[in-house]
């Protein structure tokens, strides 16, 4: 009878016991599959079981712009380990020179809100006027299109880098970031009506560059009243991490706390993060900033800063971060990462890790062969 009983435990035990453990194992940077000129500020969304990839196509800056060779459009790529990526297409292809959205493409993402597909991106057309980024999006009811651009005749504003956020409430909000009269960067954010592709509510500043300092007017506007450094044109040096400028937004909320993502770079490329109780803030930078990212040596120490990286590290530069679905279903971070070891920018991820706190820990990019368990 004892056996019995015991053995009925086991039984028990294990009927009752947690889901298999798995393991993932991989090595940044990514690259298989993804175009070898590389890819910049990528994305990785995990739709069902497929992951996705989106991110700034070759040629990734307006100097490599050569001969007719333009950026072509939002890229696509699908995997379903995270680590051998296959071209699907561009989802959104570069129009004529008829069309504000003609060049650079710079940094899509794609969102998925209330069962549609949301692609945003960054264009310019200078001989339309629309001679810095400006901001647009497309919508789509597949991830892989068709994709029909929401923004067609003009753009949502001047900025760069539009992400968008739905709120618990079913509020969108999109976030950019733009340059300043001074020359510094402010990112903020407003209320939009995805259908019609309209702000809802004026424009808000969120958070600013390290070393400035902004009063609100009665319009809501960022008014200057402190600026460090680069108002005075012989001091080279800097008072933040993120004084050079910031760029990137990309917002969750865990636990009731908003994160505002963001990248600077001023010391090579790294991430940093803010957070608020409330959508509209105030946002706080994070103490612990930059959480993630890569120094460039000489330009760390030329601008006043003590290089307090990895020396074992390949990187100059890790950044422009989104965040995803993992394959342990916890959240994980992309990026992209530029190596000293070869010019093309490639796909960078971990997993994200919080405090008890609700703090993120602050990691360095892997870039040997890590094995994640669960």
């Amino acid at each position: 009878m004892k056996q019995l009983i015991y053995l009925l435990l086991i039984l028990s035990a294990t009927a009752c016991a947690p889901e298999k453990h798995g393991q993932f194992t991989y090595q940044n940077p990514i690259g298989s599959g993804i175009d070898a000129k590389g890819l910049r500020d990528c994305q990785v969304l995990r739709d069902g079981e497929t992951w996705y990839l989106t991110g700034t196509a070759f040629p990734h800056w307006e100097g490599a712009e050569k001969n007719g060779n333009l950026n072509p459009g939002i890229p696509l790529y699908r995997s379903d380990n995270l680590k051998d990526w296959e071209f699907v297409d561009h989802i959104v292809r570069r129009p004529d020179s008829t069309k504000w959205y003609y060049r650079r493409f710079w940094a899509p993402e794609i969102q998925k809100i209330k069962g549609k597909y949301y692609a945003t991106f960054n264009c310019r057309n200078k001989a339309l006027g629309y001679d810095w980024q400006h901001i647009g999006y497309a919508v789509a009811h597949q991830i892989e299109g068709p994709y029909t651009v929401v923004t067609e005749d003009k753009p949502l504003a001047r900025g760069n880098d539009l992400t968008f956020f739905e709120d618990d409430d079913g509020q969108t909000y999109a976030f950019w970031h733009e340059v300043l009269s001074d020359g510094s960067f402010w990112m903020g954010s407003a209320k939009i009506d995805l259908a019609t592709g309209k702000f809802t509510s004026k424009p808000i500043s969120a958070i600013t560059s390290g070393d400035v300092e902004y009063e609100m007017d009665e319009q809501n506007n960022p008014v200057l009243v402190f600026r460090y450094g680069r108002n005075e044109k012989k001091i080279k040096t800097y008072k933040e991490w993120d004084s050079a400028g910031i760029e990137g937004a990309y917002v969750i909320k865990r636990k009731g706390t908003y994160y505002l993502f963001y990248s600077s770079w001023t010391r090579g490329y790294e991430i940093g993060y803010a957070t608020a109780k409330n959508i509209a803030g105030p946002w706080t930078k994070a103490k612990q900033n930059p959480i993630y990212g890569g120094q460039n040596k000489g330009l760390t120490e030329s601008r006043g800063f003590e290089y307090t990286d990895d020396p074992n590290s390949p990187y100059n530069a890790v950044g422009h971060n989104q965040i995803f679905e993992g394959p342990d279903g916890n959240l994980w971070l992309s990026c992209h990462g530029q190596s000293r070891n070869h010019k093309a920018p490639l796909l960078v991820i971990d997993p994200l890790e919080f405090d008890e706190s609700g703090n993120i820990i602050k990691s360095t990019p892997s870039y040997t062969e890590r094995t994640v368990s669960w």
